[in-house]
């Protein structure tokens, strides 16, 4: 069983059911990707619940927020899905976070050799940069909380078409799951803007609401349910408009939360 030391502990490289492998985090407790498949989870979360062929079809140029980088699965998926559907003419920008740059640069030796970025310090932030065929790749190191506003304060970044909002679970990393941090992406969000999740959780639900997202429920992958998309504009359909009434779950804040991203 491969390990890797990181700056926040170990990470242990697991097999999940569909043969693809993922990545448990000592820090987090927790596994990157649903044990069912890690792939085929990232495909149904992210490539089509941002509903990305419609996209692609609509626009020539992309701007993609991976929340966060971990094993670069989200950036696997979407040159799968570049590939397949012959997308190569695009422009694509793809950004991305990542707390432990250690295990961001481990990652991306260990699976996706092919793509090799230079570290940036700009501006008072440290990067991971460079193009793979038609993608512009900047993965930010540190808390994203921080480092997202910089880049968009320094004209690094441009508002996102599609966010796959993917880091640990709301129960082991509170900060990216709140208020606060919903009301950002939106900020930095244009009107066809969407966003996906693997969560269901209500008080997740809440703090999107909250920061004027309009959520929507979708069939979930796996062992889950069902998982969340979100637009910008729209309406809330009446049934979870009750449900979230009825739940007593609260909004996440961050004053209330302790972990990082």
């Amino acid at each position: 069983m491969e390990e890797f030391e990181g700056k926040l502990g170990k990470y242990r490289i697991i097999k999940t059911d569909d043969q693809t492998e993922t990545v448990w985090s000592e820090f987090f407790d927790e596994a990157c990707h649903n044990l069912s498949g890690a792939k085929e989870e990232t495909f149904h979360n992210y490539i089509l619940g941002c509903k990305l062929l419609e996209q692609f079809v609509q626009v020539k140029t992309l701007h993609i927020l991976d929340i966060g980088f971990g094993i670069g699965m989200g950036l696997t998926s979407l040159l799968e899905f570049i590939k397949n559907n012959s997308f190569e003419s695009h422009i694509v920008h793809y950004t991305s976070i990542e707390l432990d740059d250690s295990f961001a640069l481990w990652s991306l030796e260990k699976f996706l050799p092919e793509i090799h970025l230079k570290k940036m310090n700009e501006k008072n932030l440290a990067y991971l940069y460079g193009t793979y065929k038609n993608i512009i790749i900047k993965i930010f190191l540190g808390d994203g909380r921080i480092t997202l506003p910089m880049a968009i304060e320094n004209n690094l970044l441009e508002t996102w078409d599609a966010i796959f909002q993917d880091p640990f679970s709301p129960k082991k990393n509170p900060t990216l799951w709140t208020v606060e941090w919903f009301n950002f992406l939106k900020l930095n969000s244009v009107t066809t803007t969407r966003m996906s999740t693997y969560s269901a959780a209500m008080g997740v639900r809440k703090s999107m609401v909250a920061a004027g997202w309009i959520i929507e429920n979708h069939k979930g992958f796996g062992s889950k349910k069902t998982i969340t998309q979100a637009t910008i504009s729209g309406e809330i359909s009446l049934q979870l408009l009750d449900q979230l009434a009825r739940s007593p779950a609260m909004e996440l804040h961050d004053e209330n939360c302790s972990k990082l991203n």
